[in-house]
């Protein structure tokens, strides 16, 4: 392969079954094309991670984590300060996992076994009870089912041109319908190819490309009332309820964690 292992991971033993390592990030934190030893699931603290595969871009929030097979070449891209865990689990474990690059949600448990390791700082474990933790954090990662991407995208004719069109201008308040009739199509037929191709309604993947729009304009300092009218919400209030939804926080608290985190300048390679 033409892709390198960090110098980190040549001298990693292989997790027993899992090895944890932290970072804190700077904001626009580039990594060039690499691989890893084992298999790798990345869990950021806020905002978004950019995975860039060679055919396509994946992009995660918060609330997922990043599922990385061994050896799977990707370059990465970190928008903002965040503390950032890495956590390498072993090759009988991860194959139990999927086999390509997806995101998997942190249900409450997951997230609750996650919080208690990184609490503590465990790196490698030792201790039987932390290995018996590590074996049900697995099993609930496999039973969490996964998602290919929080955006995904699709080159199906139909939708290509809905898709980039929101992508370029998220509060485009265009219906189902209304797509329907430019493209040629059924609002049906839409609507099975949405559920078909990318694995949501056309509403739910709107709402994701909103919530990235709004993202970033969180973190360029745009107040919640700039920003829900700019992504076409009636209201404050509907705008803070769908990011509420999605995020599990609200849009104020979520500034202030990046204006807490932003204080960091250093970047460390994955």
């Amino acid at each position: 392969m033409d892709s390198e292992y960090f110098l980190v991971d040549q001298g990693l033993a292989e997790p027993a079954p899992l090895t944890f390592r932290y970072h804190r990030f700077a904001p626009h934190s580039e990594f060039g094309r690499h691989r890893h030893r084992w298999g790798q699931l990345s869990r950021i603290s806020l905002g978004l991670m950019e995975l860039l595969l060679e055919d396509r871009r994946v992009v995660t929030p918060a609330q997922y984590l990043l599922w990385t097979p061994a050896e799977i070449p990707h370059a990465a891209y970190i928008r903002h300060a965040m503390h950032y865990t890495s956590i390498y689990i072993n090759r009988e474990q991860a194959a139990r996992l999927p086999a390509h690059i997806c995101l998997i949600e942190q249900t409450p448990l997951i997230r609750a076994l996650l919080d208690d390791f990184c609490q503590r700082q465990i790196t490698v474990i030792s201790d039987p009870w932390d290995a018996r933790q590590a074996e049900l954090l697995v099993e609930r990662l496999v039973r969490a089912g996964h998602e290919e991407s929080y955006l995904p995208d699709s080159a199906q004719r139909l939708l290509q041109p809905i898709l980039q069109a929101i992508r370029q201008d998220p509060a485009d308040a265009t219906t189902l319908k209304q797509w329907a009739e430019r493209v040629f199509s059924t609002e049906r037929t839409l609507a099975r190819l949405f559920q078909r191709e990318l694995g949501m309604s056309f509403g739910q993947w709107r709402s994701r490309a909103r919530l990235v729009e709004a993202l970033s304009r969180l973190k360029q300092g745009d107040s919640v009332q700039d920003i829900s009218a700019r992504l076409g919400y009636a209201t404050p209030s509907a705008f803070i309820a769908m990011f509420q939804k999605q995020l599990g926080d609200s849009p104020e608290r979520y500034r202030r964690q990046l204006l807490q985190e932003g204080q960091w300048q250093d970047g460390v390679n994955v």
